[in-house]
């Protein structure tokens, strides 16, 4: 513009700055409508969700991950570290700096009523129950993670601020309790013999949208070895497939992690509408061991080289 400054256009009015973020709350301290993405995902394989694992119990790396814009990120609260200042912190740091788009999924431990507190109060979307072996453990649960009339949730008066945070996608919803509601995903994961000779009933009580199998107990709890890749034993395929039917038979949303890469497609064609693509702390192992690796070919080059 010839030593002219280029005109200043708010960021509202430029559309291409923003990230999507479809199912969002009204506000990042409210749960993502985890419930409605769920359900896309299952009518629609092309918007399948695409997140990643968190062990590492760090509010930096959540804000790192949540930059990738994925859609959900799965904070691992039974086997990482969380404590419930983090915890909180993670989540509202997962929602802000992926600008709306990536739902909160927190796997808590089984009999930890803090945690799973700590993160239905600070706005998690979805909560995966571990180690479900009957229909009794997620009603338990259930009665935990919704309000009234659903459960028996307690409402905290530290999650909003009258007058500044009370933004709601619903009528006469001051408090976000229909968000809540409405968008919460109960997860139960099977990953016992006993829960998947149950999985049928459990995929049935009512107020679950979603349902995991988890490979690596299962594999332990019917004595098979333990191992990633290669061709899965018949017993594992016989209990895989048992809960894919019961999840499908009760219109759940299967939600899973992809071990490796490759598995993927074969996900993607059982119907998982949330696969887990990649873990923190695998990725970062990966990732340094893959560099030490090349530098290691790097110094042998130079040591071939100039013995030549």
């Amino acid at each position: 513009m010839s030593g002219e400054e280029a005109p200043f256009v708010p960021f509202k009015e430029q559309p291409d700055l923003h990230t999507p973020a479809p199912y969002r709350a009204a506000q990042f301290t409210y749960p993502a409508n985890l419930r409605l993405a769920f359900k896309d995902a299952q009518a629609d394989k092309g918007k399948t969700l695409l997140g990643v694992a968190q062990g590492i119990p760090s509010v930096f790396v959540t804000k790192i991950l949540a930059s990738t814009k994925p859609d959900f990120i799965w904070m691992d609260v039974q086997h990482g570290i969380f404590d419930r200042l983090t915890l909180y912190d993670a989540i509202h740091a997962a929602q802000a700096h992926s600008e709306g788009k990536a739902a909160v999924i927190v796997r808590v431990p089984k009999h930890d009523e803090v945690s799973l507190v700590t993160a239905l109060d600070a706005g998690a979307s979805g909560i995966i129950i571990p180690d479900v072996e009957s229909a009794q453990d997620v009603k338990d649960f259930i009665q935990k993670i919704y309000y009234a009339p659903i459960g028996k949730r307690s409402f905290s008066p530290w999650i909003f601020t009258p007058g500044v945070s009370d933004a709601s996608l619903y009528p006469n919803d001051q408090f976000n309790i229909a968000t809540a509601n409405r968008h919460i995903c109960v997860i139960p994961q099977v990953e016992t013999v006993r829960g998947i000779e149950n999985v049928d009933e459990i995929a049935a009580v009512p107020g679950i949208h979603g349902l995991m199998f988890g490979p690596g107990d299962y594999m332990i709890s019917a004595g098979l070895p333990l191992k990633l890749g290669g061709e899965p034993h018949p017993t594992f395929i016989a209990a895989m497939t048992k809960l894919v039917t019961a999840a499908k038979t009760n219109g759940l949303a299967l939600f899973g992690a992809a071990q490796t890469l490759d598995l993927v497609p074969v996900m993607i064609q059982q119907g998982y509408a949330g696969i887990a693509v990649a873990f923190d702390y695998w990725s970062l192992a990966g990732l340094v061991k893959d560099a030490l690796n090349k530098g290691a070919e790097y110094v042998k080059q130079a040591v071939e080289a100039g013995s030549a």
